[in-house]
């Protein structure tokens, strides 16, 4: 294991976290694998998960619920830039499924919130089971973007959730 790579939750992971099946994992290790993101290296996250050890991400990596990020994978914005840099072009409503609200959700939850609101949207993604489910909390988000940022960029989040203007 290295920990300067980058990590990021596998539909094992995702699942692990709705079921809480594994009895192996500890508190410390379920909140890296929630928060375990690919935008940081696992060096990162250990040192911002209390109580976490590289022994933690060794075992989400044996059990499959973690996995590792291409090389190709660029360093993420800083958080100062990063909330204008995470606003793709808008795709098409139809292509908006629920892998892409899933992605974008989690990947732009703590540039636009910050790091505790984020980590609550994120907590608040795993629990969708379903697309539709998905759709009201994309909604929920762009309404809290519009309150954090202002109008101009909630409709860049609505564009590319999909959601109507």
């Amino acid at each position: 294991m290295v920990l300067e790579q980058r990590y990021q939750k596998t539909e094992a992971g995702r699942a692990e976290i709705k079921a809480r099946s594994l009895t192996a994992l500890s508190r410390s290790g379920r909140n890296l694998l929630l928060v375990m993101d690919g935008s940081r290296s696992a060096r990162e996250w250990l040192a911002m998960v209390q109580g976490a050890t590289a022994g933690d991400v060794e075992l989400l990596l044996s059990q499959g619920l973690i996995g590792s990020l291409s090389a190709a994978v660029p360093a993420p914005a800083p958080v100062a830039a990063a909330a204008a840099a995470v606003v793709a072009p808008a795709p098409a409503p139809a292509a908006v499924g629920y892998a892409e609200l899933y992605a974008y959700l989690t990947g732009n939850a703590k540039p636009f919130f910050g790091l505790i609101k984020g980590y609550r949207i994120v907590l608040d993604v795993e629990r969708c089971a379903d697309l539709p489910a998905l759709q009201v909390l994309a909604e929920r988000f762009a309404l809290g973007v519009e309150r954090e940022h202002g109008a101009m960029k909630a409709r860049e989040v609505r564009q590319s959730l999909g959601l109507p203007l």
